[in-house]
């Protein structure tokens, strides 16, 4: 299974496509192979030990980010375990699995308990939705059926780096023991995308009125070192550039572009774009990247 993820650790250069991999029975070991072209070959991983990998049996509802999700939801596996872990361990980065919509967009998430309640099936319940910056592949629901994988360290990393993106590779997985030539070999094509090397959206937007217009905030966030209490995170940009949107409906009426976490919207631009004071604004915010583009926006509909 080809997983396109966003960034799960501060190893440089980040992954941009990774491979889960499962067989049965298992070979003792499966090498990846990848090529630019289709004719030269390379060992580009090799997976110790069978994924975790099965699909969801529930529907499960959007939940809500940054704080726990009240939620259940069952799992098949095709083999392997699940356990239970405290919150302290969970916070320190356990349990992390990607569970996939039906578009092929994966959302991290993590589990704290997991209940063995049949046969190679699971109960996972207090959740922590979007994780890694993945709020904006939630599904709603995500469906019964989605793929599930355990993001533990027999995940194989495929491509990374600014180098690899865009750029088709075919990949080929086999037994370790045998060439990538063997007609047992799986063969794959992934061409790998930006979503490991976007920032991620802001958070806590906020917007006040004032006799000259409306100032908009928020805070940005950091795919790299931000887990310290103390002082700001990391930029983890060349740069520091943000675009705000005001929204009519489904229409942009105006884009500001920013190299700050914040804004300023005039009363008279307001009067051109609405013709009138709005009691309140559906606003989308974006850090940009100079070198992949606008993020995934943070959307909110902030009252004045």
């Amino acid at each position: 299974m080809l997983l396109d993820l966003p960034t799960l650790s501060d190893v440089q250069p980040p992954a941009l496509a990774r491979l889960a991999v499962f067989a049965n029975p298992w070979p003792g070991g499966v090498a990846v192979w990848s090529s630019a072209d289709g004719l030269s070959y390379g060992r580009a991983g090799l997976a110790l030990a069978p994924s975790i990998v099965g699909q969801t049996l529930d529907d499960l509802p959007a939940g809500p980010t940054a704080r726990w999700q009240n939620a259940s939801l069952r799992v098949q596996l095709y083999a392997g375990l699940l356990a239970s872990v405290s919150d302290s361990t969970l916070l320190a980065g356990a349990n992390a699995a990607a569970v996939q919509r039906d578009d092929g967009a994966w959302e991290v998430i993590q589990f704290a308990k997991a209940e063995l309640v049949d046969a190679r099936t699971y109960l996972i319940s207090r959740l922590l939705r979007g994780q890694a910056g993945s709020e904006w592949a939630l599904g709603a629901p995500l469906p019964a059926g989605a793929p599930f994988v355990l993001l533990d360290r027999h995940i194989v990393t495929v491509a990374s780096g600014i180098n690899a993106l865009g750029r088709t590779m075919q990949l080929r997985a086999v037994a370790e023991s045998r060439d990538h030539g063997d007609l047992t070999a799986l063969g794959l094509s992934v061409t790998p995308r930006a979503t490991a090397l976007m920032p991620l959206s802001p958070v806590h937007l906020k917007a006040k009125r004032d006799v000259n217009g409306i100032s908009f905030s928020w805070i940005r966030r950091t795919r790299f070192d931000g887990d310290s209490w103390v002082g700001e995170v990391p930029l983890g940009e060349g740069s520091e550039q943000y675009q705000l949107e005001i929204l009519s409906g489904t229409n942009v009426v105006r884009a500001v572009t920013t190299a700050t976490p914040s804004a300023f919207y005039a009363s008279t631009d307001e009067l051109s774009d609405f013709g009138a004071p709005q009691t309140s604004l559906s606003v989308r915010v974006a850090q940009i990247s100079a070198t992949v583009g606008r993020c995934f926006p943070a959307q909110a509909v902030l009252k004045l």
